[in-house]
């Protein structure tokens, strides 16, 4: 336990200052956005249950420090998996994608697929796991929150379930997080 609380709050640069950490374990769905490069941000706003979310908010306590994020998302789409571009938001700005200038779709993330999309789309999930390092530059709280888009204009991501939510043991559930960790620069 010494060893571990000398490493969180040790000091000096590497250090990790903080970490917040959000798990949703709710079962909600986010319907595509109408534009092709445009993200959906997984915030409970945009829920159909209103309160299922996978956000986080930080304080960093320095200018200089940088936040790592990890996220984990378990989900089934009406669109095919292959389809999904998985991204950050700092607050309502997309960070850690390629510079736009075109008008392809930018992110981190993409999903492999689990099961061939004809034969089993409906009840067998899949996820995305991915991290990224920000350098927000503030002392601000902040909300970081994981996005997506599709090259699809209509469809649904069901959260933490499968497209088919029938409870029996052909579909799954399963829970989504994500961690904003600060480290000291």
């Amino acid at each position: 336990a010494a060893e571990l609380a000398a490493f969180i709050g040790g000091g000096g640069t590497g250090k990790v200052l903080q970490i917040q950490q959000h798990v949703e374990d709710g079962l909600t769905s986010f319907t595509h956005n109408s534009s092709a490069t445009a993200h959906r941000l997984l915030l409970a706003s945009n829920a159909a249950d209103s309160t299922s979310h996978v956000s986080v908010t930080i304080t960093p306590s320095s200018t200089s420090s940088k936040i790592l994020l990890m996220a984990h998302v378990f989900f089934e789409g009406t669109t095919a998996p292959h389809e999904f571009l998985w991204g950050f938001h700092r607050d309502t700005t997309l960070i850690g994608a390629p510079a736009s200038g075109s008008n392809r779709r930018r992110g981190i993330s993409t999903v492999g697929e689990n099961y061939a999309v004809s034969v089993d789309k409906a009840s067998t999930p899949e996820s995305a796991s991915y991290q990224f390092v920000d350098s927000p530059s503030s002392t601000s709280a902040i909300t970081y929150c994981v996005s997506y888009n599709t090259s699809a204009t209509s469809g649904t991501l069901h959260l933490n379930r499968t497209v088919v939510n029938d409870d029996t043991a052909s579909y799954e559930l399963g829970v989504s997080s994500i961690i904003a960790m600060e480290i000291s620069a």
